[in-house]
């Protein structure tokens, strides 16, 4: 468990702990695809996708393309949003499909989109499936 930030919906931005947050759950699909689930998370911290970043390095060194499940998240936080279109993420991916649950989700997603655009090709969708057909695309030819 890691706890390096906040995991309630309180607005903090100082990065400092205030309760346990879970770390999301990462693997490696037979697809080739990177599988993220931040599941039951509420908002998505900078602890989480440093969390995210650290599960993935375990996968491998190489960019990965990912599919990053948000069910119930409804705010991807300041720091988490700078943090995902930095240079360590960036180095990190090829491509990511993001599923959201929610009309929340999906206003969380766009308000990411428009002031922290990862430079990667990246797209919002309803489902695991649709995501997953988009992503193959990019996956190097070696994994899929």
């Amino acid at each position: 468990m890691n706890t390096a930030g906040p995991s309630c919906p309180v607005a903090s931005f100082s990065g400092e702990s205030e309760a346990p947050v879970d770390d999301p759950k990462v693997w490696l699909g037979e697809d080739g695809i990177v599988r993220v689930d931040f599941g039951g998370t509420g908002v998505v911290t900078l602890a989480h996708v440093q969390a995210e970043l650290a599960a993935r390095r375990r996968l491998g060194t190489a960019p990965q393309v990912t599919l990053v499940k948000l069910p119930g998240v409804w705010r991807v936080d300041v720091k988490a949003a700078a943090f995902i279109s930095s240079l360590d993420m960036v180095s990190m991916t090829i491509a990511s499909g993001m599923v959201t649950d929610s009309s929340l989700g999906n206003l969380a997603v766009r308000v990411f989109d428009l002031y922290h655009r990862p430079s990667y090709p990246w797209r919002v969708f309803a489902n695991d499936d649709d995501a997953a057909a988009w992503l193959r695309q990019y996956v190097p030819q070696q994994l899929s």
